[in-house]
Formats: C-alpha cells, structure tokens, sequence
C-alpha cells in the first residue's frame, strides 16, 4: 500500500512538466511571414502608413496635455516634435510606395512615346486643296486624339520647287491647316496639333514632284508618369 503513495506524487509532478514544456520556436518561419507581410510597394505602403498613424497619435496624446496646460518638460517636447516629423515622413513613404504599386498594376496603359507617321492628304502644283485625303486615317487619329487628351500630332506639310520660297512656306502653312481642320472634325483639339509648315523642298527649282506635296501626320505618346507631383 506504501508503494502506491511513493509513486503517485512523481506521476502528477511527470504530467505536470510535460504539460508546461514550451512549444518550439520557429523565428525564420515567423521572420519570413512578417517579411512577406510588408513585401513589396502594397506591403510597404501599409506599413510605413501604420508608422504613420503610431507616430501621430504619440504627438497628439502630447498635444492634448498642452491643450489641457498639464505638466509638460523638454523631453516630452522633443519626444511629440520627433513623432510629428516621423510621422510626416512615413505618410511620404507610403504616399510613394503606394504610387509604386498602381504604376505596376497599370504600367500596361502607360503611353512609351511611340510615334507613328502616315501620308494625309496629297495635293496639286499651287493648292491647298487636297485632291486625294486618307480619310479613314484622319477620321481614326482625330477620334484618337478625342480619347487621348495627352496625346499630341505634328502635321507636317511639304511642298515641290515649283515657286519662290515664300510662296511655297505659305503654301505649306495652309495645307498644313486644311488637314487641322479635317482632324478637329473629327474629334481632336486645336492644341493637340501642332503644326510645322516646311515650305519649299530641297532639289531643283521648278520641278513638280508628288512627293513633297503633301501632308504627313506623326503621332506623339507622351511617356505617362504616375503621381507626377509626388517627388
């Protein structure tokens, strides 16, 4: 019966240790799931914008003794003058890590100033009266100018050697404006063209030649810049 009484005791103290024994540490697991927390712009973001928020209410708690003209010291001064520039600071932070992120989500619809040039309208010795115009194409880039206020067209517009030099820079002036014309029809803005009136070609005088009477028409793609006043 004795026997019983000895080992009872060392049973429950076994059980007892067994049970209070703590559970393994796992620190690169657990520093792993905290990094991939605050990875990347998004993960970032978050938590610079937390920091924000622990460094403002740490200055406001201050604030509000001022307010209340509780006792206050040089320390507690620096500590609320320290977490309202903290806090300033990691709301930045955030601001642009966040920026980050949605040019990364929308980097896609990001213009990469392509530029793209086609033949508009063709033209007789003397006129600015387009005898042959793409109208398809200026009907679609003026509909694309609509869409796209960023975007920008150069019309350039030529002329042949027939004439004096200042009546083919006027020449090409008013072709230049005829197809501007047509492209505001169609949708664009006036400051969306920019107009480069090139005059009289280079070659022999006198000489008709199709291939400088004409307007062309380059498109511009401005790069786009998310959160541009964000520095």
């Amino acid at each position: 019966m004795n026997k019983q009484y000895v080992y009872l005791p060392i049973v429950v103290l076994v059980t007892t240790l067994v049970a209070c024994t703590p559970p393994e540490k796992d620190i690169p697991g657990l520093t792993a799931g905290i990094d991939a927390a605050v990875a990347g712009h998004y993960g970032q973001s978050i938590y610079h914008e937390e920091l924000a928020e622990d460094n403002v209410e740490k200055a406001n708690n201050v604030l509000k003794h001022w307010k209340k003209d509780q006792y206050w010291n040089i320390d507690e001064r620096k500590k609320a003058m320290e977490a309202a520039q903290a806090a300033s600071d990691h709301r930045k932070a955030s601001e642009k890590e966040l920026c980050q992120w949605l040019t990364s989500v929308h980097g896609h619809n990001h213009h990469q100033g392509e530029t793209a040039q086609q033949t508009a309208a063709y033209f007789k010795t003397g006129s600015a009266v387009p005898y042959k115009t793409n109208d398809a194409n200026i009907e679609t880039l003026g509909k694309y100018l609509e869409s796209h206020p960023d975007a920008i067209a150069d019309v350039m517009a030529y002329t042949d050697t027939v004439g004096s030099s200042s009546s083919n820079q006027n020449l090409s002036e008013r072709r230049g404006a005829t197809i501007s014309q047509m492209l505001v029809a169609k949708g664009a803005k006036p400051e969306q063209l920019r107009i480069t009136a090139l005059g009289k070609a280079e070659g022999p005088d006198n000489t008709p030649d199709q291939r400088h009477r004409t307007v062309a028409i380059s498109t511009v793609h401005p790069n786009y810049i998310d959160c541009p006043d964000l520095k």
